[in-house]
């Protein structure tokens, strides 16, 4: 029986890119950087999973590790007030969670990103998502290890009690799919509006299209 779902980022369950990227420039503005990330340069960084080291990879040595956090903080905050308003979850998300309750499944948020950003997340969708549904929330301070390592979900299973045969994985970028796939997990792409796709992506069994269908994933 696969009735247990791992939702493995924020940007699976709501569309914030563009939000992110925009509290970046300003948080880069805020320390005289004149740095200005366009849509195609963040989809680029989107590519590696954690923020401090998209800002290390893209300064290379132009920013020390004190420079890295303290813009990374200030980001947080600026991000903090975008999304003050609220947002809505993407497609499906709801109805996949009421279908695994409904079967007797676990509910797991497996994301490696910081617990203010979680924080954040859950009161912008406390007015859709339920978050006492999960049964189980990481954070970066679960594993050493980030995505595309399959630490993160290798911990979230062993937390959980469960197979990965029990389990299906939706992710929104192929780095982070990769870490549930090492770990056996049938994992979905379900590409954000900034996630980079091809044909062979596209193509694959394993490729949502409409998030309507991950409810079916589950039986």
């Amino acid at each position: 029986m696969r009735n247990s779902i791992f939702f493995g980022s924020i940007g699976v369950l709501a569309e914030t890119s563009d939000l992110q990227r925009q509290a970046y420039n300003a948080a880069l503005k805020l320390h005289g950087i004149n740095w200005q990330w366009n849509i195609g340069t963040y989809c680029s960084l989107l590519q590696d999973s954690g923020g401090q080291k998209r800002l290390s990879s893209f300064a290379g040595s132009g920013l020390d590790n004190r420079q890295i956090v303290k813009i990374h903080n200030d980001k947080q905050k600026i991000f903090d007030e975008l999304m003050n308003d609220g947002i809505k979850p993407r497609p499906g998300c709801i109805e996949a969670i009421d279908r695994c309750k409904t079967l007797g499944g676990k509910v797991g948020f497996v994301t490696s990103t910081t617990q203010a950003t979680i924080n954040t997340i859950k009161k912008a969708l406390s007015g859709s998502i339920n978050f006492d549904d999960f049964d189980l929330i990481t954070s970066n301070k679960v594993v050493s290890i980030p995505k595309p390592d399959k630490a993160i979900y290798d911990f979230a299973m062993t937390s959980l009690r469960l197979n990965a045969n029990e389990i299906v994985a939706i992710e929104d970028t192929k780095t982070n799919q990769h870490a549930a796939i090492q770990s056996g997990i049938d994992c979905y792409l379900y590409p954000g509006e900034y996630a980079t796709v091809d044909y062979q992506d596209v193509s694959s069994k394993n490729y949502i299209e409409s998030g309507l269908d991950i409810q079916n994933l589950l039986y």
